[in-house]
């Protein structure tokens, strides 16, 4: 049930990239960078819809990403994750959000950057 919405996940954790990109995927079209150098090289092919920052990013590779994104022609839009105990917020983002939510939040809070409407991929409940 993909929208076709492209999504750019960067974290340098490759655990949490993975885990993300199979929850994400399951709407969107998802591609993965555990560095700003194959970040830039996924937005130089393709035009992404929201761009996913890890809080595991240095301010600096966070910094150059958000100016990355916003060179882009059509800019994606944002989102910053929060580490757990670290409500210390990024400027930049179009939106933030607090991992310890958990990951359907997050499909939500993506959902929601988007404008997207979630509905259910499995099957329909009988009454």
């Amino acid at each position: 049930m993909n929208n076709g919405a492209h999504v750019l996940l960067v974290s340098r954790d490759q655990m949490l990239l993975q885990t993300r990109a199979l929850i994400l995927g399951a709407y969107f079209q998802v591609e993965s960078a555990g560095r700003v150098s194959e970040a830039e090289a996924a937005m130089a092919k393709i035009p992404f819809n929201l761009v996913v920052l890890c809080y595991s990013l240095t301010d600096a590779e966070y910094q150059k990403l958000i100016e990355l994104c916003r060179s882009q022609t059509p800019q994606p839009r944002i989102l910053a994750l929060n580490a757990p105990n670290n409500g210390r917020p990024r400027p930049g983002s179009d939106a933030e959000y607090a991992i310890e939510q958990g990951p359907y939040e997050l499909l939500k809070k993506a959902a929601e950057v988007l404008e997207f409407p979630l509905k259910p991929i499995g099957r329909a409940s009988r009454p």
